[in-house]
């Protein structure tokens, strides 16, 4: 059974600390294990920065985790091939191939990052570790019942960032169709987002909200993550200093569609 992303789903039965309604999730990681993900993601902004103006990309990729080997959690490699991109004013995340190592928990939460591109971490700036992630949706750290929910933050603190995004998660349903039992869990988040970057034209600070939700579908029978979407949204008060002096201020609205399928 290929389970780099396993969802282990024990019924009360097997849990005499549970009620009788509850189920617990976790994550159960065997090395050698790898799964192939087809990825789309469709990204829309527009702004009014000195002038109106929207953009907007598509692309879609090839996203393969492997658990490399168990210690402290598990060790998990991913590689990102990009297929098709198609870019109207906005840029994309480009054409190249990605590849990072992460140590994960067993809720899913992303211990350390061990290397970019076949670059160790250690070589690397904060600022180009701090939001790389994996694709698993976060798990409760106790057992849930049908409507219950659960709660996970992820905190992102450096010079040039800081980001704070606590989310909700709840099993709305568990179904038995042609393909065997499946879960369905759905997730809600928010929280805020202060950003310092370099552009062309001079530094650029972006302060705002983001909010976001998503939706898991899980093979609870086999064990692994069928599908996810998600849609971000955050919308960003931005100040620009161009290198010729002066200061420009303005808004930015941003949106992401992300959809992930087992293949």
């Amino acid at each position: 059974m290929r389970r780099s992303v396993v969802l282990v789903i024990l019924f009360a039965l097997l849990a005499p600390s549970c009620r009788s309604d509850e189920i617990e999730l976790s994550y159960e990681y065997e090395a050698g294990d790898s799964l192939t993900y087809t990825m789309t993601a469709d990204a829309r902004a527009s702004w009014d920065i000195g002038g109106e103006g929207s953009g907007s990309y598509r692309t879609t990729m090839n996203v393969t985790e492997t658990i490399e080997s168990l210690a402290d959690g598990a060790i998990v490699t991913v590689v990102m091939e990009p297929v098709e991109v198609e870019e109207d004013g906005l840029p994309s995340p480009g054409t190249e191939d990605r590849t990072f190592t992460l140590r994960i928990g067993q809720s899913g939460e992303v211990l350390e990052v061990l290397e970019v591109d076949g670059v160790p971490a250690s070589a690397l700036d904060q600022e180009q570790l701090s939001l790389i992630g994996t694709y698993r949706p976060p798990l409760p750290l106790d057992p849930v019942g049908l409507g219950d929910t659960w709660r996970s933050q992820q905190q992102v603190q450096l010079p040039s960032a800081f980001q704070r995004v606590v989310t909700v998660g709840e099993l709305e349903s568990l179904n038995v169709g042609d393909e065997g039992a499946i879960a369905e869990v759905s997730y809600d988040g928010e929280g805020p987002l202060a950003w310092t970057t370099a552009l062309p034209q001079g530094d650029a600070e972006l302060t705002g909200t983001t909010t976001s939700t998503s939706r898991a579908t899980v093979d609870i029978e086999r064990g692994y993550l069928r599908s996810a979407s998600s849609t971000t949204a955050g919308d960003f008060e931005v100040r620009a200093t161009p290198t010729s002096g002066g200061a420009l201020t303005g808004t930015l609205h941003l949106e992401l569609d992300l959809r992930l399928t087992l293949r």
